[in-house]
């Protein structure tokens, strides 16, 4: 992949280049994870290292400044953007112990943190996956999170980060009521950002519970593609009998 930057100075682009260098073997080591244990054999021709706004508003309409096709990933590896994207699903809950423990977890989050992000990009060229189709995008996203989060967080990262999606589930559903994962498509996107990570942390949550279900990520796809194979006689929550 070709290493590509949108910059609005020199400062900006060596702080770039730098997360490249310092982080580089980290994320090509994961690369051979996936090729080796997801079926990843094609990846986008370039990754574009860019800026909040240049990624949000200038190359895509999109709150979110990481995403992916097949041509290009865009991404902004600056991990006190994401720490302020993440404190503002806090923007409309009241401040509690809960939303305290929260955004102390946000305020302390490491560049692992920002290689799980790209993990997360990567991980959706696996050919593990079916066609990209919003009946199906709760599992993608979910899995493909479940994947880059248990390569690059240590366990007590993970179990931390488990923990802060529940409670975010749990608030944003006391004060908006539940929604099925079913909804999760492109009008995900034009919510606020605690509506648009709950449905990334819910799907989260459903592939760990499949995970501990079934045992591995492995058992999980073979029973996806079982459904699939199957002629999908019912949707694919119902397949799995999920009902959180």
């Amino acid at each position: 992949m070709k290493q590509l930057y949108l910059v609005t100075d020199k400062e900006q682009l060596q702080l770039y280049q730098d997360f490249l260098i310092h982080h580089q073997e980290k994320w090509q080591s994961y690369i051979h994870y996936l090729k080796k244990n997801y079926q990843v054999t094609d990846l986008p021709q370039a990754i574009l290292w860019t800026d909040l706004e240049t990624a949000t508003k200038i190359l895509r309409d999109c709150p979110i400044p990481a995403y992916t096709n097949e041509v290009r990933m865009v991404m902004t590896p600056e991990i006190e953007v994401w720490k302020s994207i993440y404190l503002r699903q806090l923007e409309d809950y009241p401040i509690s112990p809960e939303t305290k423990e929260i955004a102390t977890y946000y305020s302390s989050l490491s560049d692992r943190h920002l290689l799980q992000i790209i993990g997360h990009e990567l991980a959706h060229q696996s050919d593990c996956f079916l066609d990209y189709e919003e009946e199906t995008m709760w599992f993608e996203e979910g899995m493909v999170e479940y994947i880059s989060r248990c390569y690059f967080l240590s366990d007590q990262e993970f179990e931390a980060e488990k923990r802060v999606n529940e409670q975010l589930v749990q608030l944003f559903q006391a004060q908006n009521g539940y929604h099925p994962l079913s909804e999760f498509g492109k009008a995900t996107y034009q919510g606020n950002y605690a509506s648009i990570f709950y449905k990334y942390w819910r799907s989260f949550l459903a592939i760990d519970f499949l995970v501990q279900r079934f045992g591995s990520i492995s058992a999980v796809f073979a029973d996806y593609h079982r459904w699939n194979d199957e002629g999908r006689p019912v949707d694919l929550l119902t397949w799995f009998n999920l009902r959180i």
